[in-house]
């Protein structure tokens, strides 16, 4: 049972390395958004695909190994969390899991704040871009419109009056 907690310590600590680049990609992906760097941007986004598989992989590991864990321990594997694990006592791995359960906590929620910040940019950028472009192309109508603010119609050199038909 020994061997099980060590290699749930072992799995836990490499999904903590995980994180953690996973949270500079996300700094290096804000600051690519803010400074408008496409080709920069893109790379980050392979980098983080690949770190994503690599998460999955460990979770996949991870799951694994909670279930061995919960048929030593006689107990459902649908019941069995870490915390739960780190509250049995005879595991002799209850404070390196504990702290190994802290890190990962507070890295998920850096996660979720570098994602949102990140997020947030982005759809702030796009509604710029999207602004910029009604307003060239509201522009280029008004250029080729034949018709001038005060309802007159240019044709060439010539001055008509919009007339309205409806009565």
């Amino acid at each position: 049972m020994n061997r099980l907690y060590k290699n749930l310590e072992d799995l836990l600590r490499q999904k903590i390395k995980l994180y953690e680049n996973f949270i500079e990609l996300l700094k290096d992906e804000w600051n690519c958004v803010s400074k408008y760097s496409y080709d920069g941007l893109q790379e980050i986004i392979a980098k983080k695909e690949d770190q994503v598989v690599q998460m999955q992989a460990l979770e996949n590991s991870r799951s694994c190994l909670m279930k061995k864990i919960a048929t030593k321990l006689e107990v459902r594997q649908s019941s069995l969390t870490l915390k739960k694990l780190i509250q049995i006592k005879d595991n002799p791995y209850k404070n390196n899991l504990t702290q190994c359960r802290k890190r990962l906590l507070f890295q998920v929620t850096q996660i979720s704040e570098w994602s949102e910040k990140v997020r947030s940019l982005m759809d702030h950028s796009a509604l710029s871009l999207k602004k910029s472009m009604a307003y060239i192309h509201s522009a280029d109508e008004k250029a080729s419109s034949p018709y001038l603010a005060n309802g007159q119609m240019m044709e060439g050199r010539v001055e008509g009056r919009m007339v309205s038909m409806d009565v």
